[in-house]
């Protein structure tokens, strides 16, 4: 493929994290009384997680260093009944509260199970967080991760190429997210606590889609965050990707337009979408020694046929309009020669997740390994910008992304821990317009068009060559007698 335009790009990342992707659990242990139950066992998930801590004399408990999520706390003691309560909620840099009511074993025998309950205001809150976890983004319905932004207060996401849209954002492929009135490179995207964006135009677009299986939870916060996100203005937003657990899950979704295309809908039929979905992970079979081997792969492939479907009326262009009578009463122009339904540009976008993970001296030493890879092929259409009818000469994006990140995670006490994350986040950029050569000689249809083969021309008098056929190429007859042929290889001066 020629292009007449290249831009190449690629940056790498390599930093230290600031930010943080786990929460703390604090609470208290009482009997029917609300007298406090002292030592009483606190656990975190279940056994396999081994996340925990006693509570002290006072019955009062505080376990630090607990990956977002949702778990079950089991609290057990002497003389009472085993309790645990159900969906508590662990998120990002904060502090979530329980308190245990425990049962004497004498009155009530058995497990007692309770349901965690969502405070409706949080104490200490200073600014507003926005959670989502893995049961409501895979229920949503959404086709990918930036539709999450258009469900959020103060935020207008604009389509790319439509009116109200910034200038060329469109044709290199970027998002376009406004938060209160900030511009879009003010938004702080990570990964893990990692940043990731495009790193010469900011913020995200193409080739930095996250796929929907790949993702635990999604912390959203619009304002007020701490100077741990120094570069942010607008908003925080961090994906916390999924890990493996003792279970072997897997996941497959596929969405697609074949339904209607097959019913005879023409936006169907040319937007020719198929959205594929999958997901496995689980723990590996290994000595009790060597502690616990996790793994988590999954991965999306979108297929986009025609980036922007649009309904046109039903005036065409009629070239044998003599006079173009019709055609000036119709107020059609000789590229609107397509009624109905039209397709432009495509785009196809494939990417994957691994994550492999190993907790070590009883899940005091906690080590993981990710690699995320996004390839993405675009020509976009900007329905704001001069070539409305012009799918041709539409840029082509090829947009590839790599991120390796690797973290370690030590407790070294029950008050005391470190977590130490190295990130390479890679992106490179191939951007140009298409040359179409309709025969194959290696000359575009442009050159042969605007340049003759001998003195052959157009119905207007202009000298062009034959673009449909590799046996015709521009020439010129030169020479005192015009006797000899010089075959043109360059358009004007030439470099």
């Amino acid at each position: 493929m020629q292009l007449l335009r290249l831009y190449l790009f690629s940056c790498i990342f390599t930093s230290l994290a600031l930010s943080g992707t786990d929460g703390s659990l604090k609470g208290k242990v009482v009997d029917d009384s609300d007298n406090p139950v002292p030592f009483a066992n606190v656990v975190v998930g279940d056994i396999d997680l081994g996340i925990g801590a006693p509570a002290d004399v006072e019955g009062e408990f505080f376990i630090i260093n607990i990956p977002v999520g949702t778990y079950d706390i089991s609290v057990q003691a002497m003389g009472f009944a085993p309790y645990k309560i159900e969906g508590v909620k662990i998120q990002m840099d904060e502090t979530t509260k329980i308190k245990a009511r425990l049962v004497e074993e004498s009155i009530q025998a058995g497990e007692v199970v309770v349901s965690a309950e969502k405070e409706l205001v949080e104490k200490g809150a200073t600014s507003k967080k926005v959670t989502i976890g893995k049961e409501t983004i895979e229920a949503l319905p959404i086709k990918d991760m930036s539709s999450l932004f258009d469900l959020q207060a103060g935020v207008v996401k604009v389509e790319p190429g439509t009116a109200g849209g910034e200038e060329g954002r469109s044709e290199r492929g970027l998002e376009e997210v406004h938060v209160r009135g900030g511009r879009t490179g003010e938004i702080a995207y990570m990964i893990d606590g990692m940043y990731i964006r495009n790193p010469i135009y900011g913020g995200i677009g193409s080739g930095t889609r996250l796929n929907l299986f790949a993702i635990k939870e999604w912390d959203w916060q619009p304002g007020g965050f701490d100077a741990e996100y120094g570069d942010a203005m607008s908003a925080v937003s961090n994906y916390h990707t999924m890990r493996g657990s003792k279970n072997f899950t897997t996941k497959l979704k596929y969405e697609s337009s074949i339904v209607g295309s097959v019913l005879g809908n023409e936006y169907d039929q040319l937007r020719g979408y198929d959205d594929y979905n999958w997901g496995f992970g689980g723990k590996l079979p290994l000595p009790e020694v060597l502690g616990g081997l996790y793994f988590w792969f999954s991965g999306q492939s979108t297929t986009n046929a025609n980036y922007r479907v649009y309904e046109f009326d039903d005036l065409a262009y009629q070239d044998g309009d003599i006079g173009n009578a019709v055609n000036r009463e119709n107020l059609v122009v000789p590229w609107d020669n397509v009624a109905g339904f039209r397709g432009f540009g495509f785009n196809n976008t494939s990417d994957w997740l691994a994550n492999i993970s190993w907790n070590l001296l009883n899940n005091k030493l906690r080590l993981n390994f990710s690699y995320w890879n996004v390839q993405n092929h675009l020509k976009p259409f900007d329905y704001a910008g001069t070539f409305l009818y012009w799918d041709e000469g539409q840029n082509e994006i090829f947009r590839d992304t790599e991120r390796y990140s690797f973290d370690i995670n030590h407790s070294l006490s029950e008050k005391t821990f470190y977590t130490i994350r190295i990130a390479k986040f890679t992106q490179s950029l191939f951007q140009g317009v298409r040359w179409r050569d309709s025969d194959d000689d290696g000359r575009p249809d442009w050159f042969e068009n605007r340049h003759g083969a001998g003195e052959s021309s157009n119905s207007t008098g202009q000298l062009m060559s034959d673009p449909y056929n590799a046996y015709v190429v521009p020439y010129q007859f030169s020479g005192a007698g015009q006797d000899t042929i010089r075959y043109i290889l360059r358009d004007g001066a030439g470099p």
